[in-house]
This record gives C-alpha cells, structure tokens and sequence, in this order.
C-alpha cells in the first residue's frame, strides 16, 4: 500500500502531463475562420483561443497556411474599414489600404508590426482614438485582411503611402469617388531600399 501511494503520484503525473502533449485544436475545423467569426463580432477572448489553436495545428498538424496574430488581423480590419469601409468601395481599394500598412511593416522605413505603423503619430487619423479602440469592422474588411495576412498581393512591395494627394516617389494606382474624392498608392522616395 505505500507503495501504492508512493508511485499514484508519479502515474497521475504522467497522466496530465500526456494530456498536454495531446493536439488542442479539431483537425476538421477551420481556424482561420473562427477568427474571422470572433473579428466581425469583437469577441476578443474567442479570437485568441481560435489563434492559439490555429497556431498549434499549423505547427503539429503540417497546416501549410501562415501564422497570424488576432490583434493583427483586428488593426488591419479596423483600419481598412475606418479608411475604405464604404460598402460601394472595390475590394481591391481596401485590399490597397491594408496592404500599405503591411508594405511599411516590412520596410526598413517604419515600425515593424501592423499595431505600431497604424499608431505611428501623423500617420492614421484616429488610429490611436476611442473611436478606433472601439471599432468593430465590417466582415469583408476582415475576409480581406485575412487574404493580405495569407500574402496575396495587389501592390508593389515599395508602396508604403497612401493619401488624397500624390506624394512620395510617384504613384502606382489612384481611385477616385465622387463622395471621397482621389485616394492615391504611391511609392516610398528611397526606391532602392526595396530591390
């Protein structure tokens, strides 16, 4: 018996221990859309779980898709929504405004995640507002900053400003609507830091 007692510590150990070393995702389930569920409705809490296992799943599960944080994909969606989110706006206008975010997170020239390039002062009019904080993005704004977070690409890696007038090294589209007025892409003046 004391015996017994001695080893049921070690086994229950093992036990629960085992349990972790178990996959915490459903192979069936498709995270990546969990996440944009828990975006659309602001639902914080779900969004990280959805993260975390849709994180685990491409690490133990051979998901070949790429990994993304849920505050990431929530500050893309929240500013292309506050800069685009006109439901008349072409997707490819607002898949233009996240993809400038994501161009000067990969730039030598600016911060180097998606929160602090949007939060950069003198950059995103009322990125750093409640009304931002607050703001809950429409579903198509968040279908499109998750294609964005998977790497589809519409712009030239050296995009990096985006703004009412021409500015930069030149311009490589421009939209234009009647309520808006122009929206210009345009090119960073230190080219060569993007060959």
């Amino acid at each position: 018996m004391k015996r017994l007692i001695t080893i049921l510590p070690a086994i229950l150990l093992v036990l629960v221990l085992s349990g972790h070393a178990k996959a915490t995702y459903y192979p069936n389930v498709d995270y990546s859309t969990e996440m944009t569920s828990a975006a659309v409705v602001g639902d914080y809490d779900s969004g990280l779980a959805a993260q975390a296992a849709r994180d685990e799943k491409i690490a133990t599960g051979g998901l070949n898709a790429k990994s993304y944080s849920f505050e990431d994909l929530m500050y893309l969606s929240k500013i292309m929504y506050a800069e685009a989110g006109s439901e008349w706006l072409s997707d490819e206008w607002k898949m233009c405004v996240g993809e400038v975010v994501l161009n000067r997170v990969a730039s030598p020239e600016f911060p180097k995640t998606i929160k602090d390039v949007i939060q950069q002062p003198g950059q995103y009019y009322n990125a750093n507002s409640w009304y931002f904080n607050k703001l809950i993005p429409s579903e198509r704004c968040v279908k499109l900053a998750v294609r964005l977070l998977n790497g589809e690409r519409n712009l030239a890696p050296s995009v990096v400003f985006q703004a009412n007038f021409a500015q930069g090294g030149g311009t490589e589209k421009a939209f234009y609507d009647r309520h808006l007025g122009w929206t210009y892409f345009c090119y960073s003046t230190k080219t060569s830091l993007y060959q």
